[in-house]
């Protein structure tokens, strides 16, 4: 029960702190590296598929080579070197 003496103060007032443009960007940013995780997977547990596969091998080195990228800006060097393995097996 709620007494009148009590003081139910609410702020709605937006916080200052929070930026719904920054929260928009860092979901985009992890939404892109759920991305890449999931196309590195892809990649990596069907690497016969991806050398075999009927695409012309300068679509496929490009392709791999930008999610390469991607992972050398992350300094996530394993990663990078089990694409540069897929990359050498296709050239």
């Amino acid at each position: 029960m709620i007494d009148d003496d009590d003081n139910m103060d609410f702020d709605f007032e937006p916080d200052d702190s929070w930026d719904s443009m920054d929260y928009i960007g860092d979901m985009r940013g992890e939404s892109r590296q759920m991305m890449m995780d999931v196309v590195y997977s892809s990649i990596i547990n069907n690497q016969h598929g991806v050398i075999n596969s009927v695409s012309k091998a300068d679509t496929k080195l490009t392709a791999i080579t930008h999610v390469l990228r991607f992972f050398e800006e992350l300094e996530d060097y394993e990663k990078c070197a089990a694409l540069k393995k897929v990359i050498d097996k296709i050239k």
